[in-house]
């Protein structure tokens, strides 16, 4: 895991598309509403998809739950938060695009 504050983390080289505001805002200022989450979880999430060059990199954790979505969701991935909450993206060349915090269950 990266050891820096998070309020340092405003600047994502990896994550290069937010697939919503609510997500991006929660991304650069740590504040959004998603009712239930585990804040700083997610916050451990983001930095881990932000560190990663290649999906293999993820630790194999169920903590992390790091799977391939299936159906209309078929290209992307998604990384266990809280309860229903997910990180969900799509990895492509060593970067990850439409990022977003979302309940998909």
């Amino acid at each position: 895991m990266l050891d820096m504050p998070w309020q340092t983390c405003y600047f994502w080289p990896m994550i290069k598309t937010w697939k919503n505001a609510a997500t991006r805002r929660f991304a650069e200022d740590g504040k959004g509403r998603f009712p239930g989450l585990d804040q700083e979880r997610a916050k451990a999430r983001l930095q881990i998809l932000d560190a990663m060059q290649s999906i293999d990199e993820v630790p194999a954790l169920a903590s992390i739950g790091l799977h391939k979505l299936k159906g209309a969701r078929r290209n992307q991935w998604a990384m266990t938060i809280s309860g229903p909450w997910r990180l969900v993206f799509e990895f492509r060349k060593g970067d990850a695009y439409d990022v977003e915090i979302v309940d998909y269950h």
